[in-house]
């Protein structure tokens, strides 16, 4: 079994114990754009564009998980009603939510219109033609929010995490819609057997902007609901994200049956493996920042050194803590994945 294979994160996902825990790339949306010398706004409506962004890195940077749409979150939004806006330099923002005044105004909504969405279409394609391009050299993730960020996004995220203390009945309702939308975005991927793994980023939900006992009553029940859905429905497990220090919720986390949890880079992993050793598998934690794009190659190589030391080999992937900036240098990527040589 080839370190860095898609087999390897199988195992890794098994809780299995290779002699080295493999590595990938993580949410490469926005740096695959740039080191492709695209924008944002040029890519999201081209799947060529797209799908050639995606494959000109993969060539450089051969990751065995790509994360297709990573970046582009926010255009389930959009697909809505939502509005949108470009920043120089990033990924796109919602700049309009799809609540004006009351949280019922979504039960007039039509989820059929994320299906005729053009950047939701590019992402689908790009999907398709990726997985045809690479076949079984790599598993082909989708991103998008988990339902809580989903939720908040389409809301206003101030107001919602107001409402989590003054109005939970707008919490959830927005949170199940949330999860109608995302089966929407993800049933035909599945449908089509485009996708191997369903990639969530719940950010909202990190305990920077939440208590573990709001994690249990608002973001663990639509979780639960959406990931046994593609499990059981098309046998395709999850990887769930959620930023910051979330060890208040490893045990909730868990309970989601996410099959990996990526930890951020304020996660000591060493007391990850302590809690979550043989119950889930765990993929993280090199600074995005600091590391992967302020430091040098031998910086990269020497947090590699002590993510593995504090994870152990089995039931662990290698990656980074989030996302990686756009300006990351390629090296430095490379180097992340040549670690385990």
């Amino acid at each position: 079994m080839a370190p860095n294979s898609p087999d390897a994160i199988r195992a890794a996902f098994r809780l299995s114990a290779p002699a080295q825990a493999p590595a990938t790339l993580f949410g490469t949306g926005q740096w695959g754009v740039y080191q492709a010398g695209y924008s944002m706004r040029e890519v999201a409506t081209d799947p060529d564009l797209m799908t050639g962004a995606v494959l000109a890195v993969q060539r450089q940077a051969p990751s065995p998980i790509v994360f297709v749409g990573s970046g582009f979150n926010n255009h389930l939004i959009g697909a809505l009603g939502g509005g949108i806006r470009y920043p120089r330099l990033g990924a796109p923002e919602v700049s309009v939510p799809l609540i004006r005044d009351r949280a019922d105004e979504v039960d007039g909504l039509d989820l059929s219109e994320i299906d005729r969405d053009p950047a939701v279409f590019t992402v689908r394609q790009t999907a398709r033609a990726v997985g045809e391009a690479l076949g079984p050299a790599a598993i082909v993730a989708v991103t998008q929010w988990g339902p809580f960020t989903s939720a908040g996004q389409m809301y206003g995220l101030d107001g919602f995490l107001r409402a989590t203390l003054t109005a939970p009945e707008v919490v959830h309702r927005m949170t199940q819609f949330a999860v109608r939308a995302l089966k929407q975005y993800f049933q035909p991927l599945l449908d089509e057997h485009l996708i191997g793994l369903i990639s969530l980023a719940d950010h909202s939900a990190s305990s920077d902007l939440i208590s573990r006992k709001a994690f249990a009553k608002f973001c663990l029940p639509p979780l639960m609901d959406l990931i046994d859905w593609a499990k059981k429905t098309y046998r395709v497990d999850t990887w769930l994200h959620i930023c910051g220090n979330t060890a208040d919720k490893w045990d909730l986390m868990i309970e989601t049956g996410a099959v990996c949890l990526s930890l951020d880079q304020k996660v000591d992993l060493a007391l990850a493996r302590q809690v979550c050793h043989g119950r889930v598998c765990l993929a993280g934690n090199i600074d995005p920042v600091h590391v992967m794009d302020q430091g040098g190659i031998e910086d990269v190589q020497a947090a590699a050194r002590r993510c593995r030391q504090a994870a152990g080999p089995d039931g662990f992937i290698l990656t980074t803590g989030c996302e990686m900036t756009p300006g990351t240098p390629l090296g430095n990527a490379q180097a992340l994945l040549e670690s385990v040589a």
